[in-house]
């Protein structure tokens, strides 16, 4: 009956015609040619846990003889043959991903604690100086009203009728507070 013993990334599989058996690389202890045709994979459980492979009946890979293929069994097992298998020049590139990802946390951090000295409890500072017009500012405690650190509420009250707006339609803190009646709200 023909074999195939087949490279499968982490694993050796071998198909004896409707047969599939998958070995992991890593529980592979030792492939040895016992009686000069015969390939023994010694997997670590036992004489019960080999598995023996007849040379003659194996078609793939194509090899000269039981050497041959213990051989090319080895080569599957090579740290290079395997599918995923780390190395110094795949570490780096991960370690780069990591230290860019841990990067970009700490500036979300970073961004997060910013916010949290401007939430939208109370305003920083108000202008009430209009009866009609009210502009609420928020910033952290310690912003210039000259820096573009604010976000600006206005409130216009015509008659009985409140309208509550934003500097520039949002609530990002990129306004200048002695810039706020000259701002467009929505």
């Amino acid at each position: 009956m023909a074999i195939q013993i087949i490279n499968n990334g982490a694993s050796i599989k071998i198909i004896n015609g409707t047969q599939i058996r998958n070995l992991t690389k890593n529980q592979i202890i030792e492939i040895v040619v016992v009686k000069t045709n015969i390939i023994k994979i010694d997997i670590g459980k036992g004489a019960l846990y080999n598995v023996f492979v007849p040379f003659a009946d194996v078609t793939s890979p194509v090899v000269a003889d039981a050497e041959a293929l213990k051989e090319a069994i080895n080569e599957m097992l090579a740290a290079g043959a395997i599918a995923g298998t780390a190395t110094e020049a795949k570490q780096n590139i991960e370690i780069e991903r990591l230290t860019s990802l841990n990067t970009t946390a700490d500036t979300i951090k970073n961004a997060v604690n910013a916010l949290d000295n401007k939430i939208f409890f109370e305003p920083v500072i108000i202008d009430e100086s209009n009866p009609n017009v009210i502009y609420k500012g928020f910033a952290s405690p310690s912003a210039n009203v000259e820096d573009a650190v604010w976000a600006i509420q206005r409130i216009n009250n015509s008659g009985d009728v409140c309208t509550y707006q934003w500097a520039d339609g949002n609530k990002n803190f990129d306004n200048i507070w002695n810039n706020r009646i000259n701002l467009s709200y929505a």
